[in-house]
């Protein structure tokens, strides 16, 4: 099962339209659910991010990999609005914790480091990149269950750092621009599946027992290999 999140309804409605996921009822947190996608909308700010991702997990143990996708801030000079762009790295402007997936597969997007911030930015920052409220959240949390090759963040310029966005023409800019990060999720599976990494049980069985492997050089050769046949290896 693969996880999506965003912090507003007006994210995950057009998103959850997009990839045909229906609202499930009785649950904390709205929640979308289809095929093999769960999409939760976590609220705004890094707590709200970190919770919500953290109750996704216990919620739905099957989960594997990992999308944080939403809107961003960004200065004109780094970023247009309406641009998506991948994050690389996450630095946390409070705890100063600096966070940064490891990129194997393919994308179509530009990459930018993502500042999270705790309160919104009205004015243009000494920041090389894009800006948002829940990225260091999301990735601490989503961190402890899943491996940082399985943790993405696409994120969506919907703001020149001015503070504030028309809602209804964001809205609908926002789900004009989507199929470029709705492509991306489809493919996520077949980029992330048996082949991109995870070796057969008996196989993985035998190796660790010969090496003598710990868990944490497990991860690594699981890791290693990810990297490997991502590369075009066999």
């Amino acid at each position: 099962m693969i996880l999506l999140t965003t912090a507003l309804p007006i994210e995950s409605r057009p998103l959850a339209e997009r990839l045909g996921l229906k609202a499930l009822k009785s649950e904390p947190y709205p929640v979308y659910q289809g095929g093999e996608f769960t999409l939760v909308v976590t609220g705004v700010g890094t707590i709200k991010a970190a919770i919500a991702t953290g109750w996704a997990a216990g919620r739905f143990p099957d989960i594997q990999t990992a999308i944080n996708i939403g809107f961003c801030g960004a200065d004109p000079r780094f970023a247009d609005v309406g641009e998506w762009l991948y994050i690389s790295s996450i630095r946390d402007q409070v705890s100063g914790r600096l966070s940064i997936p490891d990129i194997l597969q393919a994308h179509p997007f530009r990459e930018a480091a993502l500042l999270t911030v705790p309160k919104v930015v009205k004015t243009a920052l000494d920041w090389e990149g894009v800006v948002d409220m829940e990225g260091s959240g999301f990735f601490e949390a989503a961190r402890k269950f899943i491996a940082p090759d399985r943790i993405a963040l696409i994120k969506w310029v919907s703001d020149p750092l001015t503070g504030s966005i028309h809602i209804r023409q964001t809205t609908e800019a926002f789900k004009a621009s989507l199929e470029p990060a709705a492509a991306f999720i489809r493919e996520w599976p077949a980029a992330h599946g048996p082949h991109a990494g995870d070796l057969p049980d008996p196989l993985a069985a035998e190796i660790g027992q010969r090496l003598r492997l710990t868990r944490t050089q497990q991860n690594f050769l699981r890791k290693w290999t990810s990297g490997y046949l991502a590369r075009g290896g066999d």
